[in-house]
């Protein structure tokens, strides 16, 4: 028995997710993993987004993961170090992340078996403050305004999910 699919994204539906994702002033998007030893991309248009996910999606198990914050969000994402293990991962010392408590993820993959569907997800005001004192790093999750940071995501949801859409219909 095959498990179900989701569609695959389209050129058009990665353009028009783009275009949504900067369809309000001035949002912070960077990939949430760089590549070793070199600093995260962070994308300043619709069209540097859409072109670097679709270089990720080229391979038929790629993947695009984004981070993406809104100033009206009021929070701030955190840089974070990752120190590699040379033994696995000969030749690399370093790759960066980013941390916040509102920080909306976004992962972008083709055509998968359900276990890893496309999705956009971000933590809960309610989750930020049970971790608050793990993570003290990252400031208080008040300096987050919540109400944002869910209007964001269930933005971006609607959106993937139109643009989903789209490669079915291609």
């Amino acid at each position: 028995m095959s498990m179900a699919k989701q569609p695959r994204l389209s050129s058009a539906g990665i353009d028009a997710f783009a275009q949504a994702v900067f369809e309000r002033a001035k949002p912070w998007v960077a990939e949430a993993y760089s590549d070793f030893d070199m600093q995260p991309r962070q994308f300043s248009t619709a069209k540097d987004l859409a072109n670097y996910v679709k270089k990720k999606l080229a391979d038929l198990r790629g993947t695009a993961f984004l981070f993406v914050a809104y100033p009206e969000m009021r929070g701030h994402p955190v840089q974070r170090t990752i120190n590699l293990d040379t033994e696995r991962v000969p030749g690399h010392k370093i790759r960066y992340t980013w941390e916040g408590w509102g920080l909306i993820s976004v992962l972008l993959t083709n055509e998968v078996e359900l276990n890893q569907p496309s999705r956009i997800a971000a933590n809960s005001e309610k989750r930020a403050l049970k971790w608050e004192s793990t993570y003290s790093h990252l400031g208080r999750p008040s300096s987050w305004n919540w109400k944002e940071v869910a209007s964001h995501k269930l933005r971006l949801q609607r959106a993937l999910k139109r643009c989903l859409e789209l490669g079915e219909s291609a």
